[in-house]
C-alpha cells in the first residue's frame, strides 16, 4: 500500500524532475520560511561577543564562514563556542 502525497509535494517533485530552476528571490523566500535563523557572534577580547551577522539559514551562515551548516547547527544546539571564536544563536 502506497503513501498519500500532498498535491504541493507532488508539484515540487515534478518541478525538480523537469529541471525547473528557482529564482534567487524564490530561494530566499523558501529559506526564510523553512530555514533555521542563525546569529553569529565573534569573540572580541575587550568587548566580549559582538554580533557580526544574522542569516536566514544555517547554510547561508555556513557559506559566510566557510564551514558546514551541520557544524553550525551542532554548535548552536550545544551552546559551545566554535574554535573559541564564534558563538551561534
Amino acid at each position: 500500500m502506497g503513501k498519500n502525497i500532498r498535491k504541493k509535494t507532488k508539484m515540487l517533485i515534478r518541478q525538480k524532475a523537469l529541471g525547473i530552476i528557482f529564482s534567487e528571490e524564490i530561494k530566499l523566500k523558501m529559506s526564510v520560511r523553512h530555514g533555521n535563523p542563525i546569529n553569529i557572534y565573534e569573540n572580541c577580547s575587550s568587548e566580549g561577543f559582538k554580533l557580526i551577522g544574522n542569516f536566514v539559514s544555517a547554510r547561508k551562515a555556513g557559506n559566510f564562514l566557510g564551514i558546514s551548516h551541520s557544524t553550525i547547527i551542532k554548535y548552536k544546539n550545544s551552546g559551545k563556542i566554535y574554535k573559541e571564536r564564534y558563538k551561534f544563536t
